[in-house]
């Protein structure tokens, strides 16, 4: 059995050599692919630190389940910075630096994303900015969570420290936004202050005692409604500053509500509306329940709060007028108590109610006044006073003031002649 004769000895030391020779030009050459290019800056180098917006970012104002803010937003949430660094009075082409925020939750660094080949980016776990051949280097802070208040971006070198500080205001309105008020359509001026009126479409008539149960103080689809917006005039030297800014209205009164829409299905009390570009906000709705009252609102945004707060005053919608006769039969002659009337709200409470009288025939009897304001608890009940004049069956006719329905009527009087 033959075998493969082995090269010579000097033969096969050569090609130990090349190999040698080859694996150390290979060497150098992995190294370098994973080497960054650049260099630490000097000691004795400078840092000039320029920020593109003017003033102040906005924080979020409100995050998703993620954590991550929910837009649209109101601007400046972020801005770019451009550093330059340099060395000896010359730009430090090469020469990079380390950036942090602090606090860290306060900003998110990102590399520019204008640059193709970012000059500022993470390596190792820090962002590292590298200069270019003129000096420059640049970057993007953003705030991506709702953290507010003075932050600072930290650049380092060697053994240098450069700082630039970064206001973040909550979102909202600046102080400097003037003409912040909310408006509220359809309600009737008068002198005590702007009103919602009562409908009376849930008014029955009764002249016997009160039902156990009047209904719910929230009927659905007939609650009483206003339609509002909020408005706020931007500062000049910042005029889109009020676009996105969030307004947070809320109820303080608890027969008062908001909602998105007319019919005030779905009601709260707290409510955030964003304004528009115009520094308007989108339309929403003041709710009123049949109860009434004084419903006041509280509206702030941001720095900025409406002060003293809106105030509308709700009268009561009534859901009773009880005409009782307090005599069935009466004699003709002078001036007598015949009738008592009464309003009563959802929650079985006589209320002040404006209405007008009438009766059948006013041959028959005689009354003074046309209308009346009916007293609320804890006054007595309204005591309306006529003077019988001829024989024969008459009724007591009351309406809302200014209304000819519902028309509540007596039992029937009879006025007979003296004895």
């Amino acid at each position: 059995m033959s075998s493969t004769p082995r090269p010579p000895e000097p033969r096969r030391r050569g090609r130990l050599l090349r190999a040698a020779l080859g694996a150390s030009f290979l060497l150098p050459l992995a190294f370098s692919a994973c080497l960054e290019p650049g260099y630490p800056l000097a000691p004795s180098g400078q840092v000039d630190i320029r920020v593109h917006v003017a003033g102040s970012l906005f924080a979020a104002d409100t995050l998703d389940e993620a954590g991550k803010p929910v837009l649209p937003r109101q601007q400046p949430f972020s801005t770019g910075v451009t550093l330059f660094l340099a060395e000896g009075g010359a730009p430090a082409y090469g020469g990079f630096v380390t950036v942090r925020v602090d606090p860290p939750e306060a900003l998110v660094l990102e590399p520019f994303p204008q640059e193709s080949d970012p000059s500022c980016h993470e390596v190792d776990g820090a962002f590292r900015c590298t200069a270019s051949s003129e000096g420059y280097a640049r970057f993007v802070v953003s705030s991506q969570s709702d953290w507010s208040g003075s932050a600072s971006i930290l650049v380092s070198w060697a053994e240098q420290l450069k700082e630039e500080a970064i206001e973040i205001r909550p979102a909202g309105l600046p102080d400097s936004a003037t003409n912040f008020t909310m408006l509220v359509a359809g309600l009737d001026e008068s002198l005590d202050g702007a009103r919602v009126l009562p409908t009376f479409l849930a008014l029955k008539c009764t002249v016997g005692p009160l039902p156990d149960d009047l209904g719910s103080k929230w009927r659905p689809g007939a609650i009483r409604s206003r339609e509002a917006f909020v408005r706020a005039t931007p500062p000049s030297n910042a005029p889109g500053v009020v676009e996105n800014a969030p307004v947070i209205v809320e109820s303080l009164f608890s027969e008062a509500a908001l909602s998105t829409t007319e019919d005030c299905a779905e009601r709260k009390t707290r409510l955030r509306v964003l304004l528009g570009a115009t520094g308007e906000s989108e339309r929403f709705f003041l709710c009123f329940s049949d109860i009434g009252g004084e419903a006041d609102f509280a509206v702030t945004s941001g720095q900025k709060q409406i002060d003293p707060g809106p105030k509308v005053l709700v009268d009561p919608e009534p859901r009773l007028l009880r005409v009782r006769a307090l005599q069935s039969v009466v004699s003709m002659g002078d001036e007598v108590d015949l009738f008592e009337v009464s309003a009563f709200d959802v929650n079985r409470v006589r209320i002040v109610m404006p209405v007008d009288l009438r009766v059948d025939d006013d041959q028959v009897l005689g009354i003074d006044q046309a209308s009346v304001t009916l007293d609320k608890e804890p006054n007595p009940a309204t005591v309306i006073p006529a003077t019988p004049k001829s024989p024969g069956p008459v009724r007591l006719h009351v309406t809302p003031r200014l209304l000819s329905s519902p028309d509540c009527a007596s039992d029937p009087i009879s006025v007979v002649e003296a004895p």
